[in-house]
């Protein structure tokens, strides 16, 4: 049996080898010779033969030969392993350091395009409240047009009995106003619109802002990951970090992430450039509309300066010719007073023919041709001062109706005088603060 044993470890045949058994008889005192007590002196318990010896030792050369066997499988298994692990490690970890570094280039082509992106955003709220601070200076500057015709129009309340009419000037004042309000409105509502417009901008400027943080510092952190080798100091295991959070982002949602702020930023971006232009055609607009009412209100208002200088010229013309009319009035009151007074003689000559021919005694007091001619000179005298003082209460009516009309052409001057005052030395010179400020109404 152990001549088989060896001849079948030296062929090779090492699994016959390792499934061989030796027999083993255990002989105890009872079954062999040798361990019956002799002479009274009592041997060992246990004796071995020499095949048993011999079976042991081939045993032992086999357990050998096969742990060393295995040993060498195991050395061998274990340098493959080795060379396998080593270059599967080198391949995946130069694998993520392309990953790495791929990873590195895809942030900061994100982070550059957040930036631009936030640069542009920034940009575009300066336009913006640029934008919105013109419109509040125009909506300020539309105070004085408006202060300035609400006050032409108090002014024009003072204006006295007939030119106290709802004319041109007055209706324009009031469309003026009107005018203004509404601009005033609408201008307000732009600010509010551009309110707006700059809160969303600002609500993506703050998101472009935490996502370029957060690139930034997730662009920190990778270099320093590509910037590790096996030789750099300071290194440990962290379990815990050896895990895939189910929370976290995958590169779809990644770039789906920056790629809607960036796409809300854009969309903003081009509301508040409509927004800009619509106010730009607002204050345009409005500025045209309020120059042009302004030029009409002033044409209105020399159209009707002139008016009433003609009517005031033409008044104080009949004034004039009032005055000498009532002088020549006064001349002929005067020479029909002189008139009547100058009849007084002769009436009182007639009158004392007549009496004094009265006393003509008897016969002699005949109705001669005399007596005709004195009664018919009585008469004629007597219709002469009835007639003439006919004719100075009619002058002298007419002197009153003369100092009447002389009295309410003054008034009516007196009227025009304060009309034309109101309106050139109030309204128009106080409308003339509007053309020298016109720069700041000009939005």
């Amino acid at each position: 049996n152990t001549t088989n044993l060896l001849h079948l470890l030296r062929s090779g045949m090492t699994s016959q080898a390792m499934n061989y058994t030796v027999p083993s008889t255990k002989y105890t005192p009872e079954h062999t010779r040798y361990g019956m007590p002799q002479n009274g002196v009592a041997l060992p318990a246990t004796r071995y033969t020499i095949h048993e010896w011999t079976g042991s030792n081939a045993n032992q050369y086999l357990t050998s030969s096969t742990e060393r066997t295995s040993s060498n499988n195991l050395r061998l298994e274990a340098e493959r392993l080795r060379c396998e692990t080593a270059d599967r490690t080198r391949r995946t970890q130069n694998d993520i350091n392309v990953k790495l570094q791929d990873r590195i280039d895809n942030i900061t082509y994100w982070k550059t395009e957040v930036d631009r992106q936030l640069q542009k955003t920034d940009q575009e709220i300066a336009n913006l409240m640029s934008s919105k601070k013109q419109l509040e200076q125009a909506h300020v500057a539309t105070q004085l047009p408006h202060e300035v015709a609400t006050t032409c129009l108090k002014h024009r309340e003072g204006r006295l009995s007939i030119d106290l009419v709802h004319d041109d000037v007055e209706v324009q004042l009031l469309k003026e106003v009107e005018m203004i309000e509404n601009i005033q409105a609408l201008l307000q509502q732009r600010i509010l619109e551009s309110d707006r417009q700059l809160s969303e901008l600002r609500h993506c400027k703050s998101n472009l802002e935490m996502d370029l943080k957060d690139k930034c510092t997730s662009y920190g952190l990778d270099s320093r990951c590509a910037g590790l080798s096996n030789g750099s100091l300071g290194m440990s295991l962290h379990n815990n970090s050896v895990k895939i959070d189910p929370k976290s982002a995958t590169p779809v949602s990644y770039e789906a992430f920056s790629h809607d702020n960036i796409t809300n930023a854009e969309k903003q971006r081009v509301s508040s450039c409509r927004q800009r232009e619509l106010n730009e055609h607002t204050m345009h607009q409005t500025s045209n509309d309020l120059h042009k009412q302004a030029e009409t209100v002033n044409e209105s208002f020399r159209i009707r300066t002139k008016e009433m200088i003609v009517a005031k010229t033409n008044l104080e013309e009949n004034l004039n010719q009032t005055c000498l009319e009532i002088g020549s009035m006064n001349e002929n009151i005067a020479a029909l007073k002189e008139a009547i007074r100058l009849k007084e003689s002769p009436m009182r000559v007639a009158h004392m023919r007549l009496n004094t021919r009265s006393y003509r005694p008897n016969i002699e007091l005949v109705r001669d041709p005399v007596q005709y001619g004195l009664v018919e000179e009585v008469a004629q005298i007597t219709d002469s001062i009835e007639a003439l003082g006919s004719k100075l209460n009619e002058s002298n009516a007419k002197l009153r109706n003369l100092e009447s009309n002389k009295k309410a052409l003054e008034e009516d001057i007196a009227v025009k005088t304060n009309s034309l005052n109101i309106d050139q030395s109030q309204c128009l010179r106080l409308r003339k603060t509007l053309v020298w400020r016109r720069h700041e109404i000009n939005f």
